[in-house]
């Protein structure tokens, strides 16, 4: 009995998944609408004696009876392609560009949209759109899907398909693969990010990180020695004395800023915590934005179950790197200045500035910024919370340098102001 019982129950699933696939690959969204109306019509209506329903439900009916043949033809003799972007904004619209173009020198009535699968949380903000590419010219369009939040999306596969003159029915359809995409934490533009002046020796100097600002000097030569670079070969000094000679530069100083991102969240966290959690990666990816057009090598530490670190400025790398590791960053129930104090300060005596981005103020967050301050290192604090501070703050100030506290709404009325203007 539960064997059959089993085998039935396997085959109604197998028809409505059946059935499922038919209703979403083989009728366009127009379709689908005509389809709904018909069925309200024909219910209305079901009475002929008692009213004249039916008429409008033959002429809704009537085109999509006509045109479901259609779903049994083959895919179109037809190309497509699609540019997607592999990054997204959080809460913009991002474009999807499709291209077709007609195989057999006919013109060819497509609908192109979103098939099923991908991540469902992503608006399909354009579901589907109508070409006809024809002889030697191909059809260009559109489709908008925008990211409700930043993170990691799966977007979802494309299809193209041949549909009847009113757009009610496709056939089979090409399909372009799903596609995965970051949406990167929102940002604004900073005005202005006052840091204290300073600079220190960099082992490797320059030419680790770029060409840009404190160029290398040339102070004279020098015999080759095994491991020099061939690119440092001095050819005219070789010729002349005919042996290899290198050339010998400064050491060099410069700028490096580390920004610091507190990512500690209770493990209930409230939903004013998520808000502030997501506005301190906002302010953060803004002043990364902001340092990553100076001459400043810039380091990004993020605190969490792991540790995060990325470095960008002087062609060490572009803001994308930094917003890449930002978009994927989650909060973390354990207080991460545990993880995150070793490896910093094992490289203080590199750097010149940390940009501390903290949820809250209490003594272990103070203790690590006053460790930091004591190895010469200039602190700038930014405190992202709504409410106080579970302790006052304002007396580290005269130890720890500015500490400025920012609301997670001002934060996210700079961010519709900038998205406003964009």
């Amino acid at each position: 009995m539960s064997g059959g019982f089993l085998s039935r129950a396997l085959r109604a699933s197998r028809l409505a998944r059946l059935v499922s696939r038919l209703y979403h690959e083989r009728l366009t969204r127009r379709g689908r609408y005509v389809l709904w109306m018909a069925l309200a019509l024909g219910f209305v209506g079901i009475d002929t004696l008692q009213a004249y329903v039916f008429v409008l439900f033959a002429v809704a009916a009537g085109p999509l009876l006509a045109a479901l043949p259609l779903a049994l033809r083959r895919r179109p003799h037809a190309s497509l392609t699609v540019a997607a972007p592999a990054r997204l904004t959080a809460g913009r619209a991002g474009l999807v560009d499709v291209n077709t173009a007609s195989l057999d020198g006919r013109t060819v009535p497509l609908v192109v949209g979103w098939r099923w699968g991908g991540s469902p949380e992503l608006v399909r903000e354009t579901p589907e759109i109508y070409l006809a590419p024809g002889p030697g010219r191909e059809a260009q369009g559109r489709l908008m899907v925008r990211p409700p939040a930043r993170g990691r999306f799966t977007l979802p596969s494309i299809g193209a398909g041949r549909t009847d003159p009113l757009g009610l029915v496709s056939t089979r359809r090409l399909v372009h693969p799903e596609q995965v995409v970051l949406a990167y934490p929102r940002f604004y533009g900073l005005d202005s990010l006052s840091l204290p002046v300073g600079r220190r020796y960099q082992p490797g100097g320059i030419p680790l990180a770029s060409s840009l600002g404190d160029s290398t000097e040339f102070v004279g030569t020098r015999d080759f020695r095994e491991g020099d670079p061939l690119r440092r070969v001095h050819w005219r000094s070789w010729a002349r004395r005919g042996q290899p000679v290198v050339k010998e530069y400064h050491d060099e100083y410069f700028s490096r800023v580390a920004l610091v991102l507190d990512t500690y969240l209770p493990p209930r966290p409230r939903a004013a915590d998520r808000l502030a959690f997501e506005a301190a990666l906002s302010l953060l990816a803004s002043i990364a934005d902001r340092m990553s057009r100076s001459e400043e090598v810039v380091d990004v530490l993020a605190a969490g179950p792991d540790l995060y670190e990325v470095s960008a400025g002087r062609s060490l790398g572009f803001l994308g790197n930094v917003l890449d590791v930002l978009a994927c960053i989650e909060p973390c129930a354990e207080p991460p200045f545990e993880v995150v104090a070793a490896p910093l300060l094992a490289r203080l005596s590199q750097l010149t500035t940390i940009v501390a981005v903290v949820l809250d103020w209490d003594d272990e967050r103070e203790a690590f910024l006053r460790s930091v301050r004591r190895m010469g290192v200039a602190v700038v604090t930014f405190l992202v919370r709504e409410g106080p501070a579970r302790q006052p703050f304002a007396a580290a100030s005269d130890a720890l340098g500015t500490i400025t506290r920012i609301a997670p709404s001002e934060i996210e009325a700079r961010l519709v102001a900038a998205e406003a203007t964009a």
